[in-house]
């Protein structure tokens, strides 16, 4: 560098291809505008990356990793020439420098010792899980600062006045692929935070990191146990920076109480914790915070309003207090502020009111959730907002926000609620009641949801405000494609108010109506296809339109298949036949209304599967008629794999067919045998009265018969001989 530079960036480097290039890409144009340098501290790179590396800058310092991120950072520090030092990690990068850029270039950065800047984490590889914290990442060095600490360093000493920078650094450090590997990370750090508090035990900040660590793993007996051991160790003490960490100390206790679900013992501590005079306002926004929490699920639903109302005034006090945030903080504490709190603090508040019959802390804030984003609610937030509700007379203000929520893509939490609800209504009178309370709201939703509008059919058969049914059902068969996985209740109001279905289906694209239809019969047990069947079968009628008349015929074409793939405790040979026969003719006539006859033979390519074995099943049928046995096991030998459904049918029917075929060739020979029984006895007859014949000089009668005796039985050895003595006397 021709100058001396006035920020020193130093970034640790342990060869993450994935991101490295992408973080050293974002300090370009800070490392354009103010006079810098580049150091990198090489953790453990490939030659690869070190190839990268000496494309950016010419500071590249080896270092032996020995699990002290202290130590490696002070390499970089001590390397530095700049007046001031910024710090990052290879799994990071700005999405924008201005504001940096700006404080050095103004001259700013000569009134402070330090600043602070965003880091915005990304608990989830689609972003839609984040947290912003305020990192003190720059520090002016004048006074020397160190890195202290092996893991989760920060500068020490540090000197006020320090300035908030709002440039953003995105951070994906946070999130990791599996449970596995964040519970190893954790516990990488637990073992170090342990050994550093062993050594010097009095180091606050190293608590609140083990207190994280323990969070991060789930392990709340510890979250708990080294919470409330905190709280001891540094109970008589009266700083502000042990003040500030106190906080994360009485959070995260009751936190793991809440988790453990010690309500008794976690409202005892509230309380008590609650009194500390030494407590941040930011403290005290988060302990109303759980404390509404601890009273809701305790069932107190007074209390947890009370705490409610003091985190509501908190929050609308020091929501825009950045400074003030920054400075009071701790971790634990700081869940007050983000969405996790925000959303645990006004949906208790929410919930609490309804519980004792109020809407109107629902309908105040109820916006304020972004519905149209990940939903980051207190647990059970929808089924108690849904039960409270059910249980007071219905709102009509409240119908927009229920609105809100239905139209919300991919919102199943909601219609599972009242689902609930529904499949429940049948247990007492009670219950019946709620569930139609809630139905009546949605009379006046508007939302492209099926259950929208099955709510809104019930409730018109349930009220008898019955003038939109016809319209409330042509809506529900809209939006559904397998229209008969509705409940059946539906059918029966469509019977019980005379409503031409088949009509009411038009409005089913008939692609859509075919998905349907096949996933019906594909996945529906055989007693409700044939209650289907039954109602498909009444309601039809002579009037029908072009278009029911098509999706009538697809459905009971797929009535006649599902009949012959159905296995049934009586079968036999001709009921099966009767089967196949139904559903060839009803497959090739639906069929051969919309394919080329040329479909219809060599490999049929075209024609859907089970239309396939109906073309080879209208030969089987014809070989029967004709009694062309070749030309039947043929076609049914042909038919197998075609609609594998089929195939064990197939062969029970050519089982059954074989069995049959057997037993009339047996029938034929018996017969046979019979025939010739009889022609032998009417042969002896016939012989013995020739000689009569021949003695009144009947030659020629004798003649006569004799040749048609010949004709019946053209075996017999003795008909040559009488036929010698006749022509003799015929002479």
């Amino acid at each position: 560098m021709s100058r001396q530079p006035v920020l020193s960036i130093s970034l640790l480097c342990s060869g993450r291809a994935k991101t490295t290039k992408k973080c050293l890409d974002s300090l370009k144009t800070l490392r354009e505008r103010v006079p810098s340098e580049l150091i990198i501290v090489d953790t453990g790179c490939d030659e690869e990356m070190k190839e990268l590396l000496k494309t950016y800058t010419d500071i590249v310092i080896p270092f032996t990793w020995c699990n002290d991120f202290s130590k490696a950072r002070n390499v970089g520090m001590d390397a530095a020439q700049g007046e001031w030092f910024l710090y990052l990690d290879d799994d990071e990068w700005f999405i924008d420098t201005k504001e940096i850029e700006e404080f050095f270039l103004s001259g700013n950065y000569k009134n402070y010792y330090y600043a602070l800047y965003i880091q915005r984490n990304y608990m989830s590889r689609n972003k839609d899980l984040v947290t912003d914290a305020w990192v003190s990442r720059m520090v002016c060095m004048k006074n020397r600062p160190r890195f202290v600490s092996s893991i989760h360093e920060y500068f020490y000493p540090l000197y006020d006045p320090h300035i908030l920078l709002h440039s953003v650094v995105e951070h994906f450090g946070y999130f990791f692929e599996s449970k596995e590997e964040e519970r190893a990370h954790a516990k990488r750090n637990t073992t170090l935070l342990l050994d550093m508090i062993k050594k010097r035990r009095k180091e606050v900040r190293w608590w609140t990191h083990l207190l994280q660590e323990y969070r991060a793993m789930n392990e709340y007996a510890k979250l708990e146990e080294w919470s409330l051991d905190g709280v001891k160790e540094f109970r008589n003490e009266n700083i502000p920076n042990t003040n500030r960490e106190r906080g994360a100390f009485y959070c995260a206790a009751l936190e793991a109480e809440i988790k453990n679900c010690y309500y008794e013992e976690a409202e005892k501590n509230f309380r008590k914790f609650l009194g500390d005079n030494r407590n941040t306002d930011f403290c005290r926004m988060r302990l109303y915070n759980l404390g509404a929490e601890i009273y809701y699920k305790e069932g107190n639903y007074k209390e947890a309003l009370k705490c409610s109302e003091k985190y509501v005034e908190y929050y609308e006090l020091l929501k825009d207090n950045e400074e003030k945030k920054q400075e009071e903080t701790a971790f634990f504490v700081q869940f007050a502020m983000e969405q996790s709190g925000i959303s645990t603090g006004f949906g208790i508040y929410i919930m609490a009111a309804l519980k004792l019959g109020d809407t109107s802390i629902l309908k105040k804030y109820f916006n304020m959730f972004d519905w149209n984003g990940p939903i980051m609610l207190y647990e059970h937030f929808t089924d108690d907002v849904i039960d409270s509700l059910a249980e007071i007379p219905p709102d009509k203000e409240v119908t927009p926000l229920l609105e809100i929520m239905a139209k919300r893509p991919g919102y199943d939490l909601l219609w599972n609620v009242i689902k609930k609800l529904e499949a429940e209504e049948k247990d007492s009178a009670e219950q019946h009641k709620k569930f139609y309370n809630i139905a009546e709201y949605f009379i006046g939703v508007e939302a492209p949801y099926y259950y929208v509008w099955y709510l809104k059919a019930l409730y018109a058969d349930y009220s008898g405000e019955t003038e939109q049914l016809s319209y409330y059902i042509e809506r529900l068969f809209g939006c559904v494609a397998d229209v008969f996985q509705l409940d059946y209740k539906i059918f029966e109001i469509v019977e019980k108010y005379h409503i031409d279905v088949w009509k009411a289906f038009e409005i089913i694209k008939f692609d859509n109506w075919k998905i349907g239809v096949d996933s019906f019969f594909e996945n529906s047990m055989p007693e409700l296809r044939r209650k289907i069947e039954a109602f498909g079968e009444r309601n039809k009628t002579a009037e029908m339109s072009e278009k029911s008349k098509v999706r009538y015929e697809y459905f009971a074409l797929k009535v006649a298949e599902a009949k012959v793939v159905q296995r049934y405790a009586k079968d036999d040979y001709f009921s099966i036949q009767e089967r196949f026969q139904d559903f060839t003719s009803k497959s090739l006539a639906f069929y051969r209304k919309y394919f080329n006859e040329n479909a219809f033979t060599g490999e049929m390519e075209l024609l859907p599967k089970s239309c396939r074995v109906a073309v080879k099943w209208e030969q089987v049928i014809q070989g029967q008629i004709e009694g062309n046995r070749e030309k039947v096991a043929k076609n049914m030998k042909e038919a197998i794999g075609l609609f594998p459904d089929f195939d064990d049918m197939i062969q029970l029917y050519a089982r059954c067919y074989a069995a049959s075929e057997e037993m009339k060739l047996a029938e034929e020979d018996a017969k046979a045998k019979e025939a010739r029984s009889q022609m032998r006895t009417l042969a002896i007859q016939v012989k013995a009265k020739i000689p009569g014949l021949l003695a009144q000089g009947m030659a020629n009668e004798a003649y006569q018969i004799l040749q048609q005796l010949k004709a019946l039985v053209p075996d017999d050895e003795e008909i040559p001989e009488l036929e010698k003595r006749i022509l003799a006397r015929m002479q």
